[in-house]
């Protein structure tokens, strides 16, 4: 059986992808009808059941034989989602520690969960201002981010197009702009930014550090909340 899912990019294995599709069509099953199920050796099928269940794609029932059953894939996509996260914050405390200079950069970007990925550890990283443009959605998902730069007394500027439920955090309301998609901009300290779109579930910028692209952002940000 060949596996239409591949985790390998979250740290599991081929063998682990295919086990943890078996059991979300198939069901919960012992190590034996999940072998069978997936057509491979009943030992390499275990093997992959203690790992899924280790990196918390499954769990184990009590019982024998033992059943296994998946962890539902919004709980996984959480679990990624944390882990990454934590990555990207002990990653970004090594690269600080270097002393090589920042060098301009231009980055594409068509992954909507690594846009905000991005965003959130950036926002997080920030010393002296956020300049944010998002739809209402997208300004939820980085609003723990947000609230821990107000905390740090980082000036906010939030601007969306409905309102927002952020508490203490002002967000300016402005009508839908002219633009490929839903605007979704960020400036954070004047060094870095993010223009892109989003359209549904796809979503297209470039992240970049360059001062002009940064400059530019800033002016559209700008002229977007003026309405020009």
């Amino acid at each position: 059986m060949e596996s239409r899912l591949d985790l390998t990019p979250f740290g599991f294995t081929p063998t682990e992808s295919l086990i943890y599709e078996v059991l979300l069509t198939g069901g919960p099953g012992t190590g034996y009808t999940i072998a069978r199920a997936a057509g491979i050796a009943r030992a390499n099928v275990y093997a992959a059941l203690e790992g899924l269940v280790t990196k918390g794609a499954a769990r184990v029932e009590d019982g024998r034989p033992r059943q296994f059953r998946p962890e539902p894939p919004s709980t996984l996509l959480a679990r990624l989602s944390d882990r990454q996260g934590e990555a990207m914050e002990r990653l970004s405390v090594a690269l600080t520690a270097l002393t090589v200079p920042d060098t301009p950069t231009l980055v594409e970007m068509n992954s909507p969960r690594g846009a905000v990925q991005l965003m959130g550890h950036e926002i997080a990283r920030a010393e002296r201002s956020v300049s944010l443009l998002a739809p209402p959605d997208g300004c939820l998902t980085l609003a723990p981010h947000l609230r821990r730069a107000a905390a740090a007394n980082v000036t906010l500027e939030v601007t969306s197009t409905a309102a927002v439920p952020l508490g203490s955090i002002d967000v300016t309301i402005i009508p839908a702009p002219s633009w490929p998609g839903d605007p979704v901009l960020l400036v954070v300290d004047d060094r870095a930014a993010l223009s892109g779109a989003r359209n549904g579930d796809r979503f297209s910028g470039h992240w970049g550090s360059a001062p002009a692209f940064v400059a530019s952002v800033q002016r559209a940000l700008t002229a977007l909340r003026e309405g020009r």
